[in-house]
């Protein structure tokens, strides 16, 4: 598809003067949610008998790979979706096309990681006697790699970028499932079989990878593939995708916070003295000021149009504010 069809009108490229680029926020939002996750790991394997950095970080490159690709998968195959205007059609394909490309580029870097860690954590947790989960995520890792591999490395046809959807709707569903399973390698080793902490443990892994992998491909997938091919379409089509991500945190953020909550009494209860008597409950008390940043983050995000530095990506009315913008809404419509 030739793009040079769809950049006859310019939206503008917001370039930020102020002391404080606001595009910084995402940018920490991510980064608290990295070291949190990595702090989160650390605490769980304290409970397994093995908090140590040796054995910490590779249980985190695995958990972090695997949050890459379900936040990766679910934006792919439920965000993009084709223009229902007749002048938006060729901009959309063009711009998704080009998230997913750059989506495969990461992907072929991050799926090794996984695959590695995945096996790693197989050998290791097979020595540690935990059960039918090895049998489960052996299979899984078998599968998830033929897949994500095709989807990664096959050549995908030009022009009809919607048609990857079903495949990533299906690799997300796998993903998911495999989650529930490293879910029960945790909780087997910490305190046994059972139901309730196991659905918890699956909701907090599947709610952080989920907004992890999202918060990637926002920063890392949709703003630059949105600077390649800047026009009024796709800040239309930008928009609307980071829309229905928000809508998405909406429910995720309160799904980490609650399922934190929740393994974090498991083992100290509401005692606040046993929370500062500790390592493992000061770590407790630092993953929660992370998480509580975060909060403060999220919130802050829309209210100051710190979502992307494209204008109009938060929110489109921006277009008709002032500079370039403003030019370019006088000329038309902004499309709903």
């Amino acid at each position: 598809m030739d793009s040079s069809l769809i950049t006859t009108t310019t939206a503008p490229r917001v370039t930020q003067t102020r002391l404080l680029d606001r595009y910084v926020l995402p940018k920490v939002a991510l980064t608290v949610i990295t070291v949190a996750s990595l702090v989160g790991t650390w605490l769980t394997m304290t409970t397994h008998g093995a908090g140590v950095w040796q054995q910490v970080v590779p249980r985190w490159l695995h958990l972090i790979s695997l949050a890459f690709l379900s936040g990766g998968y679910m934006w792919k195959a439920l965000f993009p979706r084709p223009a229902r205007k007749a002048g938006q059609v060729a901009a959309f394909a063009a711009y998704t096309s080009g998230q997913y490309r750059r989506f495969r580029r990461l992907t072929r870097f991050v799926l090794p990681v996984f695959i590695a860690g995945a096996l790693f954590d197989v050998v290791r947790f097979a020595g540690w006697n935990v059960g039918w989960p090895i049998w489960a995520a052996g299979a899984l890792i078998l599968l998830l790699a033929g897949l994500i591999g095709r989807d990664a490395y096959a050549p995908h046809k030009r022009g009809e970028p919607f048609a990857e959807r079903r495949l990533a709707a299906a690799i997300l569903a796998l993903l998911l499932l495999y989650a529930l399973v490293q879910a029960a390698f945790d909780v087997i080793l910490a305190q046994g079989v059972q139901p309730l902490p196991l659905l918890v443990r699956w909701l907090h892994l599947g709610a952080f990878g989920l907004w992890f992998g999202g918060a990637v491909w926002n920063i890392f997938i949709s703003v630059p593939a949105a600077r390649e091919i800047v026009s009024l379409q796709v800040v239309v089509a930008a928009s609307q995708q980071l829309e229905r991500f928000r809508v998405a945190v909406r429910l995720l953020l309160p799904t980490l916070i609650i399922t934190g909550a929740w393994q974090a009494y498991r083992y100290i209860g509401w005692n606040l003295s046993a929370l500062t008597a500790s390592s493992f409950g000061l770590l407790i008390l630092f993953k929660l000021a992370l998480i509580g940043l975060l909060i403060v983050v999220f919130l802050t995000c829309p209210m100051w149009r710190a979502c992307s530095p494209i204008a109009g990506m938060c929110k489109l009315d921006d277009l008709r504010e002032g500079g370039e913008g403003q030019a370019l809404a006088s000329r038309q419509p902004i499309p709903r």
